[in-house]
């Protein structure tokens, strides 16, 4: 018999991307497979919509419904719903993902004759205009600012001719991820001092510490269902200015370490320039916080120390902006 799989879903006030994730889903050439749903402080309202549209799914798929009411960002979710988890292999898969028929089959096809595979990830393409690249494997490089670099990021592949061949990457990104269950038993739940953004990657490198190779690995193709230019919040803007100098602590080495507070230094006192001539308070405040937080919960990761209350005066920041207005 085939080995479960778990499918992770993470919903947060946009049902309507989950019920297209779980009908893509249902059309899955491979059967043995199992939904945890975690609804992550919808408004009531909405979960009261998604429960009555999952309906629909009740002879087609085995959802696990499960809900927190205070939006917990993705760690803490993704993180809830892996210890309810009951197959071999899981896959965390962003609600706004549509899979082809055959994404589980050779995800883990791949898996099982691969035992140093620790996480890997299909090609991902724009959903709404199939001919462009979003992802073809995720790489880190600690010598610039943007440390988490998307290879093939908007390249036209009308013919799906590029980045074809399955081969080791940096890391496999949260948006598509499959991982063993005895990986993560090994190497312990997604670091909750992430919250939003960065986590993947160390948790892709926690695994290469123990031996395990992240793959990209072509033989299927998802897609995510984002415009091109998509805006970003305050939130997203705090947590990647945060989160970008904790894994530069955690993982860069001393050249690369220095190479990226110049890069980071130089480029965020401009950007501040800019922000403060536009007169965009919120921006720049924010922005500065998130350089401090990020730099001393970098340093104490670095030194081994605790950083919970740190992360919880964090998440209490990040909700006060939260329905603050666009960055961009």
């Amino acid at each position: 018999m085939d080995k479960l799989v778990s499918i992770i879903l993470l919903n947060y006030n946009n049902h309507h991307h989950t019920i297209r994730c779980l009908k893509s889903l249902t059309n899955q050439n491979y059967k043995n497979f199992e939904i945890i749903l975690l609804d992550n402080g919808s408004k009531y309202q909405l979960y009261k919509e998604l429960k009555k549209q999952l309906t629909q799914f009740d002879k087609l798929l085995d959802i696990k419904l499960d809900r927190i009411k205070p939006n917990l960002f993705f760690t803490a979710g993704a993180n809830r719903a892996i210890k309810k988890t009951n197959g071999q292999y899981v896959c965390l898969l962003n609600n706004d993902v549509i899979v082809s028929n055959n994404f589980i089959e050779k995800m883990v096809e791949f898996l099982e004759t691969h035992p140093k595979a620790g996480m890997i990830t299909p090609k991902i393409k724009f959903y709404d205009n199939k001919d462009i690249i979003w992802n073809a494997g995720s790489f880190l490089n600690f010598k610039k600012t943007i440390v988490v670099i998307n290879r093939g990021y908007l390249e036209l592949d009308p013919n799906n001719q590029k980045y074809n061949e399955i081969e080791p990457i940096g890391f496999a990104p949260g948006t598509a991820v499959f991982i063993k269950k005895k990986v993560i038993d090994e190497i312990g739940l997604i670091d909750d001092i992430f919250m939003l953004y960065h986590e993947d990657p160390d948790w892709n490198l926690r695994a290469h510490r123990k031996g395990y190779i992240s793959y990209y690995v072509p033989t299927t193709i998802v897609y995510h269902n984002v415009p091109v230019g998509k805006r970003r919040s305050l939130v997203n803007f705090f947590f990647f200015k945060r989160n970008s100098q904790i894994l530069t602590w955690k993982y860069a080495k001393l050249s690369e370490f220095l190479i990226f507070y110049y890069l980071f230094s130089f480029m965020n006192f401009f950007e501040i320039l800019y922000y403060v001539f536009k007169r965009r308070k919120n921006i720049t405040k924010i922005q500065l916080i998130a350089i401090i937080k990020g730099f001393k919960l970098g340093v104490r990761k670095r030194t081994h120390r605790s950083c919970k209350r740190q992360i919880l005066q964090d998440y209490r920041y990040a909700k006060s902006i939260e329905n603050l207005e666009l960055f961009y």
